[in-house]
């Protein structure tokens, strides 16, 4: 009856009708089919009681379902109508026949080996890799199943034996493609299932790292074992088909087996130290020279056999071990970290090199390298003892500027090996120029005992801005330009900077104390440096004259204000010379407006020591000066200026003989003679300011003189009142007759008067 279900023996009808349509052969292939599924669900009843304790005899009934995959592919493998579906039913269902035996003990093997038959029977009609992937799956689970239930084997032993079964699979794998087609779809499947398994292993591995970090885990040396394996395996697979994968599966399995030996060297990579935190030294160390040896035999494939064209696994692969070899000491500092970071910066600078898609990781190693020298520094420094708090800061800034001045002296030999333009090097140069001048401007609020290593660092930091300035291609293109350049703000940095850092002179030496004898003197002596500054060949040597031309006219000002309190007249005199000087070489009138600002502060100081404190002094020197502007400024000069100049000698002579009139009224003299001086000056000089205020200062302090004169003597009043009459009679009398001759007079002195100034 089961042979006849299953369409071993034809039915009668058939035997009868050879001829007929086949529905009884068709029916009989739906009823075996729906009698296989229903015995499956009773044995899966069964197994299921098995399972809830009943009786496990009952169990080896499930061997007899696989009659039907059995079954099924004799059948497809006789008859060529629906051939390929009978194969893929019988896939499905030598599947479905495992969960009847695998869970039960002595039935396992015999399910999983008729699976594998019948899968290899069925792969060789079919053709197809994913039935191939699924005999191999059968098969290595025979294997396992074999081994589970004969041998005894530890997590680290199942380890090994992974291992093992992956690299017989890709040895399985290179015999099977120099075979026909069937051999190469196994082939597929050996290496999908290799792959599989080798994904898993070196998962569970790291896993079991991990393990160790946190439990103290055992079997170390058979993991390591089985990291070798796997690496031998890799190797294999990587030389004859070179994949990302498999590269990267290397770089995994060498991690691995790097962090086991060193945890079977006993070099306590996992121990704790005092303060409960784990040490990873000797695995940080190790990472990072993985990176190290990665990158060399990278730079080597590039120089021998890829032509500059490296694939970007060999970039990324030694940046994974350096980063981890960073992020394992990331929390630790000690004499070696700057060596690590360094090496870490060497790694990112040697591939940023290799392309110019890869530039941004050679700034970030570069970055690396001056992080990796303040490390060193830092670390020095925190273990010395004594010195005052500015003295760290001289330190970092005296590093900061050797890493500027070596970017600047081996500028030839580094655009040269790190492949950049010498202005993108410059930009690292100026960046740690930068940086050491913040870091020693800092030392100035700060006790301070390294003064000799602040001034000569602050000298080169001055100097460094300063040849910075020097652009003989800037001269050559704008010699005479006004406009302020580039090469020109370096210049006044740097001497701005040589003026902040001089106070880094120690107070105490010879030159300190020689400055503190000179200082009165200093503003005076400044000018002959001013003097030099200004006739020195600056474009012969390169830079541009004008920022050179402005420290010779600030740098006495500068001096002035610095002693202003116990300077001497006599060096205020000097500097007042040097700037009339400065005025006639430079056709410049107006510095003569500092040397009138000194003469005045002179004389001040002057009448001060002859203890004349009457303020008519002092305003005398100030309008005397405006008058001075007044009459030799040569923009007031000009014609369209006129008005201003008029004004400017009004207020100037207004204001001392102003003054002069409202508070020495009692002393008449004083502004009587300060008037007459005005008037015959005006008249001398053909000036119709001096002689407006000095004719209106004479009438009013005469008119003023007069009214106290008349108060203090009344008859007096009444005689000079006569004598005003009758002189003002007669001027009527007079006036008809002698109406032309005034008018001649009153026109003359007006045309007269408009050619005065």
């Amino acid at each position: 009856m089961r042979l006849l279900a299953w369409g071993r023996l034809p039915p009668l009808s058939e035997v009868a009708n050879p001829k007929g349509d086949g529905v009884w052969r068709r029916s009989a292939w739906h009823m075996g089919l729906a009698l296989a599924g229903l015995s499956y669900l009773l044995l899966l009843t069964n197994l299921e009681s098995t399972w809830n304790g009943i009786y496990i005899s009952q169990s080896s009934w499930g061997l007899t379902w696989l009659v039907t995959p059995l079954t099924l592919t004799i059948i497809a493998s006789r008859n060529r109508e629906g051939k390929e579906n009978k194969q893929k039913i019988s896939v499905l269902v030598v599947i479905l026949a495992q969960f009847l035996a695998l869970t039960l003990p002595g039935t396992r093997l015999i399910g999983l080996a008729v699976g594998t038959a019948v899968m290899f029977v069925n792969t060789r009609y079919l053709k197809d890799r994913k039935y191939a992937v699924i005999t191999v799956g059968f098969g290595l689970s025979l294997i396992a199943a074999a081994v589970w239930e004969s041998v005894s084997l530890s997590y680290a032993g199942w380890f090994v034996l992974t291992a093992i079964i992956i690299l017989c699979l890709w040895l399985i794998r290179k015999l099977l493609q120099r075979g026909n087609e069937l051999a190469s779809i196994y082939a597929v499947a050996t290496d999908f299932w290799a792959s599989t398994l080798c994904g898993i292993e070196l998962l569970l591995l790291s896993i079991h790292a991990i393990s160790i970090y946190l439990f103290a885990e055992s079997n170390i040396l058979l993991c390591a074992i089985s990291a070798v394996i796997i690496l031998v395996a890799l190797s294999f697979r990587h030389f004859y088909e070179f994949t990302n994968w498999t590269f990267y599966g290397i770089g995994w399995s060498v991690e691995l087996l790097e962090l086991y030996l060193i945890e079977i060297l006993e070099f306590g990579v996992y121990e704790v130290t005092n303060d409960g935190s784990p040490q990873l030294i000797y695995l940080a160390i190790a990472n990072i020279c993985l990176g190290l040896i990665t990158q060399l035999i990278g730079e080597w494939l590039q120089s021998k056999h890829y032509s500059g064209k490296l694939p970007n696994r060999w970039h990324i692969l030694p940046l994974l071990y350096a980063g981890f070899g960073v992020l394992l000491r990331w929390s630790i500092f000690d004499s070696w970290t700057g060596l690590s970071t360094l090496a870490v910066a060497w790694i990112v600078i040697s591939i940023g090199r290799r392309n110019l898609k890869l530039k941004p990781l050679l700034y970030l190693g570069l970055f690396g390298v001056s992080i990796a020298a303040y490390e060193l520094l830092i670390y020095q420094l925190t273990q010395a003892s004594g010195g005052a708090v500015g003295d760290g800061w001289i330190i970092l800034a005296t590093l900061a500027t050797f890493i500027a001045y070596g970017y600047r002296l081996l500028s030839r030999w580094l655009t040269s090996y790190l492949k950049l333009s010498s202005q993108e090097l410059k930009i690292f140069a100026h960046f740690h120029w930068a940086l050491g001048s913040v870091l020693l401007i800092a030392t100035l609020g700060n006790p301070v005992e390294a003064y000799k290593l602040a001034l000569a660092t602050g000298l080169l930091l001055s100097c460094y801005a300063i040849f910075q300035g020097r652009d003989s291609n800037q001269l050559l293109s704008q010699p005479n330009s006004r406009n302020i350049t580039e090469a020109d703000i370096w210049v006044y940095i740097g001497l701005i900077q040589i003026a902040v850092f001089r106070y880094f002179i120690p107070p105490a030496s010879i030159v300190s104390v020689f400055f503190q004898q000179i200082r009165p003197w200093i503003a005076g002596v400044s000018c002959i440096v001013g003097y030099f500054v200004y006739i020195l060949p600056w474009e012969r040597w390169g830079w541009r004259k004008k920022p050179w031309q402005v420290t010779a006219y600030i740098l006495p000002l500068f001096y002035l204000w610095e002693t202003r309190i116990q300077i001497y007249s006599i060096s205020l005199l000097l500097v007042a010379a040097y700037y009339i000087f400065i005025a006639k070489i430079t056709t410049k009138f107006r510095f003569t407006y500092i040397s009138l600002a000194l003469a005045n502060w002179v004389l001040w100081r002057w009448f001060i020591d002859l203890n004349l404190t009457d303020a008519l002094w002092y305003i005398s020197s100030v309008g005397l000066s405006l008058l001075y502007i007044a009459q030799f400024d040569p923009q007031l000069k000009l014609p369209q200026h006129k008005a201003y100049r008029h004004g400017l000698r009004i207020f100037a002579s207004g204001m001392i003989c102003g003054y002069a009139t409202v508070f020495h009224q009692n002393q008449f003299w004083i502004p009587g003679i300060l008037s007459l001086i005005a008037i015959f000056t005006g008249l001398g000089l053909r000036i119709r300011a001096f002689l407006y205020i000095g004719t209106a200062t004479f009438l009013i302090t005469a008119f003023y003189h007069l009214v106290i004169f008349t108060l203090d003597y009344p008859f007096l009043k009444w005689v000079i009142g006569l004598l005003v009459g009758i002189t003002l009679i007669f001027i009527a009398a007079n006036f008809e007759s002698r109406r032309q001759q005034l008018n001649s007079l009153l026109s003359n002195i007006n045309s007269e008067f408009k050619e005065w100034e």
